[in-house]
């Protein structure tokens, strides 16, 4: 799949219409996420009757609680629960006990799942082909979540691909009826090394690990098992502990935390502001005044 893809494909990736008593729905078109049509929703009181759709389906239930009915199997979702269904699943939902429920959804087409696993050096699959009708799997939760809320706040097209690059790779080896062979991660350590200078002396670089891969002759689900098992962090972890030890090195200098915050590859303020408190516990602001005054 290019990554210059912009168009939605011919064929519908909508979800199929519902009776509702209360919905609030956002939709949107990803197109460095298989080319995905993602969907974000709460329901109050929806019922989904019996449909399939002609692309396979990821969904991350991610409150509440719902009854699904797939392929004649019932069972109750929770936060956390993750349905992966392949095209032309018949599947049906209501709400639970709780009588509502929030969820995250990747609608893609086969073909773009085999253009995306072909890509970055995995074993090409056009079908998700998981057996359980449910997976409980946190890790796998955890990066469903981060690609659809990347992608709907348009975060960080570096770590986007990471995390992609993980969920597929997670899912398709650990869940999947015939489980994917992983690529070997060993890789010189001479191209880590690289890496991790590329890293840190380019600390606003636009990276994705595509192009990164690329530059080192690499595939990119190689180069991320081979640096994370090196680096005990992704690439994408790496970089912005580089960051934040240049922010912090910035800001015990008196530096205005808007230049800090350029200096280091933030966006904006508020960006470099989330991460820093995210990575040490304390704003940026707090830091710099408990060091400086």
């Amino acid at each position: 799949m290019s990554d210059s893809r912009t168009a939605v494909p011919t064929r519908s990736k909508r979800p199929a219409a519902a009776s509702s008593a209360t919905t609030a729905t956002k939709v949107w078109h990803a197109p460095d996420v298989l080319d995905a049509m993602m969907l974000k929703g709460e329901f109050v009181g929806h019922r989904y009757p019996p449909h399939a759709h002609d692309t396979h389906c990821l969904v991350l239930i991610t409150s509440g609680s719902v009854v699904v009915n797939i392929a004649g199997h019932v069972d109750t979702l929770r936060r956390g629960d993750i349905v992966p269904l392949d095209a032309d699943t018949m599947h049906a939902a209501h709400a639970g006990e709780s009588g509502r429920w929030k969820m995250r959804v990747a609608y893609f087409l086969p073909d773009d799942l085999a253009d995306y696993t072909g890509s970055i050096g995995l074993p090409v699959r056009s079908r998700l082909d998981v057996p359980a009708r449910i997976v409980r799997d946190v890790p796998l939760a955890q990066s469903v979540y981060g690609v659809s809320w990347c992608s709907e706040v348009n975060d960080d097209a570096f770590k986007r691909s990471e995390t992609l690059a993980f969920a597929i790779g997670h899912m398709l080896s650990v869940h999947a009826a015939q489980r994917a062979t992983l690529p070997s991660p060993r890789v010189e350590s001479r191209i880590i090394r690289s890496v991790k200078e590329q890293l840190q002396s380019d600390l606003a670089g636009k990276f994705t690990l595509a192009s990164l891969a690329a530059e080192h002759a690499l595939t990119p689900f190689v180069l991320l098992r081979a640096f994370t098992r090196s680096a005990g962090v992704s690439p994408h972890a790496y970089q912005q502990q580089a960051r934040i030890r240049y922010a912090q090195k910035r800001l015990k200098q008196g530096a205005a935390l808007a230049l800090v915050a350029r200096e280091a590859g933030y966006a904006d303020q508020a960006h470099f502001t989330r991460v820093f408190k995210q990575y040490t516990g304390v704003t940026p602001k707090s830091f710099q005044i408990a060091l400086v005054g």
